[in-house]
């Protein structure tokens, strides 16, 4: 074999080597949720295994959370199947905000539609409710959102960001605290090792709840789970002035 010959091989496996590891890597902000979702600095990242698939949100390209246990298509229509007498009603009217235009608004309808088409034909995927807790946020239609959230929850118990996105609702926009400290809570039984989560309670109960004596419990209790996290400590230093 040639120089020459060589060269372009050895060049050819680096070149199909970068490819596949930017095809498993992926574009980092895809990961876990939306960074602007989250406490300054502190990015979640989200764990994808074989019985963990991603639940993408439909017709929204712009945005992708893992909430878990989606079930894979398989290409094969379904059939409509029967929702369990405790699911939230699917007939929830849509009301879009006034701040939206004509042609958001339009578009967010018709995502919310084909939504709720898809939970018809899979009520029990739990990635598909927590999906529409969050296109119901969108709207602000927070009882709404609560609902699908809590319905996925019951979906799957053991999923800390369906757990921690029904914390938010109830902490910033029902103002019921009590729930909100529940679920996060929850959140970090399910999930110890995301630090953001510690960040969530800490934030409820230094700014919400104003008990300074439980956000420094909340970020010491962090820092047994998490002791390499700096933000922890940071914040900790705050209390103390």
């Amino acid at each position: 074999m040639t120089t020459k010959k060589i060269a372009l091989t050895l060049g050819g496996v680096v070149l199909a080597g970068f490819v596949l590891w930017s095809i498993y890597k992926g574009p980092l902000w895809v990961r876990g949720v939306p960074i602007s979702t989250f406490p300054p600095s502190i990015i979640p990242t989200a764990t994808t295994s074989d019985n963990r698939k991603e639940g993408k949100i439909v017709g929204s390209p712009d945005v992708k959370i893992d909430y878990g246990y989606a079930q894979k298509a398989t290409g094969t229509p379904q059939k409509a199947a029967t929702l369990a007498t405790d699911s939230p009603s699917l007939n929830r009217p849509i009301i879009i905000p006034a701040s939206l235009s004509t042609a958001d608004a339009s578009l967010v309808k018709e995502n919310i539609a084909k939504l709720i088409d898809a939970i018809k034909k899979s009520p029990e995927n739990g990635a598909l409710w927590a999906d529409l807790g969050l296109k119901r946020k969108g709207i602000e239609d927070y009882e709404g959102a609560k609902e699908a959230y809590a319905y996925a929850l019951k979906l799957m118990p053991e999923n800390a960001l369906v757990a921690d996105s029904l914390g938010v609702i109830y902490a910033d926009y029902l103002k019921d605290y009590p729930k909100a400290e529940q679920h996060f809570r929850l959140a970090i039984t399910l999930d110890p090792s995301a630090s953001y989560l510690y960040l969530r309670l800490f934030e409820l109960y230094r700014y919400a709840i104003k008990d300074d004596g439980k956000a420094k419990a909340i970020l010491e209790e962090g820092l047994l789970a998490i002791p390499w996290e700096p933000s922890f400590k940071v914040l900790l230093e705050t209390l103390d002035y």
